[in-house]
């Protein structure tokens, strides 16, 4: 036993001392030419090897090789393939016989490799890929050999290198065929010791260039590294990822990138982990610029499709001339998860910030990997200054009546969709004093079809509408020419068409164009260009309002019909909000139902047919003064002048009825009264809407004495009727009253009486009345004397003065006139 360990001992030795004589008995470089002829012989390219290969066997098995070069393929531009100045490795001999690799730092110094596609798409290392595709039977045989060399070849039992260092490689890679080229020039890797299990520092930086585009970028990234084959786990710690590029053909003519993050994947649990995930990005030109920041940890189950992002943030800063008010601001932040099994996503504690507007809520959604994904979730818009936020998006707001609007602005909903589908729940807006509350869903965006529920609390519409200038609040009519181009302008029926719409519209308090009203309700079917604005209701001036409207677009022309009625409404105040002018009093009933059709506004006046009737109570017509008006007609005949008066300047009245018939276009009034004490006023007559003339008769009839409006000075004239015409336009009505004439009459008659008296003294009662009648004077209407019969002959033979009680009274009338039309 003695002698056969001598002898296994012994054989070591001159093995060992074989390998350490071998350098010294062989010299690798008389072989040069050979490995040259055996390369080209397999590849077809020449090796040439212009250094020294120095050679070791103990205690490391060493290769040293100087500077060499592998020529490039025929048909190609480089001359060389690839070029190496120096390369090294080194593995330690005796941990080889316990089955231990043991490499000292692998060097590779100046590697230049040459890649290229000629054009007609040929690569200039296919020959040394090998093109030939191996066959099913040489599959089967290669893996049934792999095997088995697998199975028969005995397994490391560890490794270790101390390390690669690669240093100045420069890796050119063109395209003929589209003339593209990229350099990757002084490349250099760096790693601490290679130990499995353990984390390895690995340094690498290089720079590289393209043509096209032209742009060019300098890259570094610093990890360690950690590879564990059996337990299937590997790491990226401090993982820090730089470059710095400059373009010419991009957007920005420099960016700045970097990323930091700890990744761990650990294969056995099908886990992956990263962990303070950071990527900043700067980008500039001349005139723009962005700085962004993304920040997240994530965790990923590979197996169950679960992942979980927390503490999720993207910071974004802009500044672009062609953005509103030249920059911009986005800060987000969320939590996210994912099921990829389920189908869903959750995004929790979601903020967005663009600006001054902030927007917090949660957002869930399912099915998203199908063709019919669906969402839920809940928003809240903090309050925020609509006017502040538009001025610094360099925004223009309408000019408004109330420049303080829009200073306030709430947004708050829950909401559930698809990709073509929106359902708003709880949705609550606040607009400075104005709260809108409800639900609103719109389905189908390519052809919406809406449905609502909403309550608005009060709102002030005069504020946010233009402002009122001096001249538009005086009565003005729109020119001849523009009303007429506006009413001849086409109805929009194809836009009427396309709305789909359904719901209820509740407004507690509402103000517009002065005018105040409470508790509106509408409601709103409309679909395939049937519109129906019905019921609609609103509590107004101690009154009630009701009615509904009907717009059918389903024809050529639109068909409209119309069916309101006002209860109870004091017409005084309602008109005073409305035209600041409170020309008519009174409790209002009133109701019309009209109906027309036609293509344009000017086809429907022209077609507008119906009924409607209307009563006034306890009012009065302000401005005109009937009686006011006769009285100073009568002193100016008899060529009096009366006292200023102290009433009012107002007509009133008991009640003031009548109704009215249309037909094309026409209002047909037959049976217009208005009662006082003192005055009946009965009228008739026509208005043409599409024609806007009027053709109106009222006869004013002195009925009885009135001490509130001068009864007792004007009873001489009871019975007697001035008739009053209006004729004209709407924007220049004529009124035409003759009281001249009248009291004309009145003198006549008193005349004629009074030579009826006279003719009876003398002639007898029988025979002077007989000659009276047959002059055609009423004896009984014999109450003047001579005086007053001399001063109204004198004054009758005057001419009218131009501030006559006729004219008085018609230019008050045409006033008052134009505020109807």
């Amino acid at each position: 036993m003695r002698t056969l360990i001598k002898l296994v001992f012994a054989l070591i030795i001159l093995v060992i001392a074989g390998l350490i004589a071998l350098p010294f008995i062989v010299d690798p470089n008389d072989y040069k030419q050979e490995i040259s002829s055996q390369v080209e012989q397999a590849t077809g390219r020449s090796l040439t090897l212009e250094g020294d290969i120095e050679l070791s066997v103990f205690p490391w098995i060493a290769l040293e090789l100087g500077p060499l070069s592998l020529s490039n393929a025929k048909g190609f531009k480089a001359d060389t393939f690839a070029e190496v100045k120096a390369a090294e490795i080194r593995i330690k001999l005796m941990p080889l016989l316990s089955r231990q690799l043991e490499m000292d730092t692998i060097i590779l110094d100046g590697l230049v490799l040459n890649l290229e596609t000629n054009k007609a798409g040929k690569t200039n290392w296919a020959d040394l890929a090998g093109e030939a595709q191996p066959t099913a039977a040489d599959d089967d045989t290669t893996e049934s050999t792999s095997k088995s060399d697998s199975d028969s070849a005995p397994a490391l039992a560890a490794i270790s290198i101390a390390g690669v260092q690669l240093t100045k490689a420069n890796i050119l890679w063109s395209d003929a065929s589209n003339g593209e080229s990229y350099n990757l020039q002084n490349f250099n890797l760096t790693t601490a010791p290679l130990i499995p299990g353990k984390p390895t520092a690995i340094d690498v930086n290089f720079e590289v260039a393209s043509s096209k585009p032209q742009a060019n970028a300098q890259i570094s990234l610093t990890t360690k590294v950690m590879v564990d084959l059996d337990k299937q786990q590997y790491a990226l710690s401090d993982l820090r990822f730089t470059t710095n590029a400059q373009a010419k053909d991009f957007a920005f003519s420099q960016a700045l990138i970097s990323l930091n993050a700890d990744i761990n994947a650990d294969m056995v649990k099908q886990l992956l982990t990263i962990n303070g995930l950071s990527i900043s990005a700067k980008a500039e030109n001349d005139q723009q610029a962005i700085d962004a920041k993304f920040t997240a940890d994530i965790t990923s189950n590979l197996a169950s499709q679960q992942s979980s992002l927390k503490s999720v943030t993207l910071n974004a800063e802009v500044v672009d001339p062609a953005l509103p008010g030249g920059e911009a601001k986005l800060n987000f932040s969320t939590d996210i998860t994912t099921d990829l099994q389920k189908q869903t996503i959750s995004l929790d504690n979601l903020i967005i910030e663009v600006q001054e507007l902030l927007l917090e809520g949660n957002i869930n959604a399912s099915n998203i990997l199908s063709d019919a994904p669906t969402f839920a979730g809940n928003i809240d818009v903090k309050p925020f200054n609509l006017r502040q936020l538009a001025k610094q998006l360099a925004l223009e707001l309408p000019v408004m009546a109330d420049d303080s609007t829009f200073e306030l602005v709430k947004i708050s909903s829950q909401f559930a969709g698809t990709t073509n589908s929106i359902n708003a729940k709880s949705l609550n807006i606040i607009l400075d004093q104005s709260t809108l509350s409800g639900n609103l869903a719109i389905n189908d965006f390519a052809n919406p079809a809406i449905n609502f529920k909403l309550v608005l609390d009060e709102i002030d519409v005069d504020r946010y509408l233009p402002p009122v200038t001096e001249e538009e609040t005086s009565t003005q009519v729109a020119p001849p020419a523009a009303s007429a181009a506006a009413s001849a302008a086409q109805l929009p029926l194809e836009d009427l068409r396309r709305i789909n719409a359904r719901g209820t519209f509740d407004i507690g308090k509402l103000k517009v164009s002065g005018t105040n009203s409470e508790n509106i309700h509408i409601e709103l079917n409309a679909a395939k260009g049937n519109i129906k604005l019905k019921p609609m209701s609103a509590d107004l001036y101690q009154g009630h309002y009701q009615g509904g409207v009907t717009l059918d677009a389903r024809g050529k022309t639109l068909k409209l019909a119309i069916d309101e009625k006002l209860q109870d409404v004091q017409a005084g105040p309602l008109l005073m909000d409305l035209t600041g002018d409170d020309t008519l009093s009174g409790v209002a009933n009133a109701s019309a139902k009209l109906s027309g059709n036609g293509a344009t506004v000017e086809q429907i006046k022209q077609t507008l047919t119906g009924n409607g009737q209307f009563s006034f109570t306890d009012g009065a017509l302000k401005g005109v003064n009937i009686a006011e008006s006769i009285r100073k007609a009568k002193a100016a005949l008899k060529g009096q002048t009366l006292p200023e008066s102290t009433e009012a300047v107002k007509t009133d009245f008991s009640a003031l009825s009548g109704s009215f018939k249309a037909t094309n276009g026409v209002i047909d009034n037959q049976d217009l009264l208005a009662m006082s004490p003192l005055l009946r006023i009965n009228g008739s007559g026509l208005i043409d809407i599409a024609k806007e003339n009027i053709n109106y008769g009222l006869k004013v009839s002195i009925v009885g004495t009135s001490s509130g409006q001068g009864g007792e000075e004007l009873a001489d004239l009871q019975g007697l009727s001035i008739p009053v015409k209006i004729t004209g336009t709407f924007s220049e009505p004529k009124p035409s009253v003759d009281l001249a004439n009248l009291f004309k009459e009145q003198a006549s008659a008193e005349v004629k009486a009074k030579v009826t008296e006279k003719l009876k003294e003398k002639l007898g009662g029988d025979l002077g009345a007989l000659l009276g009648g047959a002059l055609g004077v009423d004896s009984e209407a014999a109450n003047s004397n001579e005086s007053s019969e001399s001063t109204t002959e004198t004054n009758t033979q005057q001419a009218e003065p131009a501030d006559s009680p006729e004219k008085q009274l018609e230019d008050a009338l045409k006033n008052k006139l134009k505020g109807f039309f």
